[in-house]
């Protein structure tokens, strides 16, 4: 499987080859790759350049350099994944609410999958969330970050490791905006409809029936993009001026 290789780009060649050794043979996060000698040996290029190469797996997220015991086989996460998302709302303005566009769909059809597939536990701490969440009404911060429990928990049910992944991510990287939202609601009446929202979702996967969770997700969510819209439309005006 390793072979080889020419000297033209080697770090990226040795990376290249790395990875489809991994997917070979199916190493498991824990896995220990082969020592960087005998990765040496294999590739008939210095240690160094071997070293080079494991380090571009490991900002790839997919290894991780261990002094005393080498390189470690990660568990998949989603870093990555909330690196990107980062850079994208730091570059550009409109990716908040483009971000928000591409959650939309992700948390409504994790609405209608935790409906069917989620256990009383699953439930359970939804229920909890939802109840603490209608605690903490007068604390924003905490809202918000039991915001991002509840919508995690209800991705969680879904028994889909990429729904998590990919809402968590980035949910992570919209969680300043997510608070500015709320933040944004100009009366106690329209943060007791936030409120509302989310017990509506709640309800309706307990229901049983993924279309109408699907629908009260839908709500909700429509709700929060017009309130986020609103506070950048008015950030934007107070800037011009």
């Amino acid at each position: 499987m390793l072979t080889e290789v020419t000297r033209q780009t080697l770090p990226d060649q040795i990376a290249d080859q790395l990875f489809d050794y991994i997917a070979a043979e199916s190493l498991k996060p824990g896995d220990l790759l082969p020592s960087t000698a005998k990765l040496s040996e294999s590739f008939g290029v210095s240690r160094p350049v071997v070293r080079e190469g494991l380090r571009s797996l490991a900002s790839w997220g997919i290894i991780e350099i261990v002094n005393g015991k080498g390189a470690v086989i990660k568990p998949l996460d989603d870093t990555l994944l909330q690196v990107f998302f980062d850079r994208a709302v730091q570059l550009r303005h409109k990716s908040v609410i483009e971000l928000m566009e591409v959650r939309k769909p992700l948390e409504v059809q994790s609405a209608f999958l935790a409906t069917q597939r989620c256990t009383p536990t699953d439930l359970a701490k939804m229920e909890a969330l939802v109840q603490a969440m209608a605690q903490s009404l007068g604390n924003l911060d905490t809202y918000a970050r039991l915001d991002v429990e509840f919508h995690l928990a209800i991705a969680s049910a879904t028994g889909n490791t990429m729904m998590v992944y990919l809402i968590g991510s980035i949910r992570e990287s919209l969680k300043e905006s997510i608070l500015r939202g709320l933040q944004s609601r100009r009366s106690q009446a329209e943060l007791e409809r936030v409120q509302q929202t989310h017990e509506m979702v709640y309800r309706g996967i307990l229901s049983g029936k993924p279309e109408l969770a699907a629908e009260m997700m839908t709500t909700h969510f429509d709700e929060a993009v017009v309130a986020l819209v609103r506070e950048y439309d008015t950030q934007e005006t107070a800037e011009d001026k």
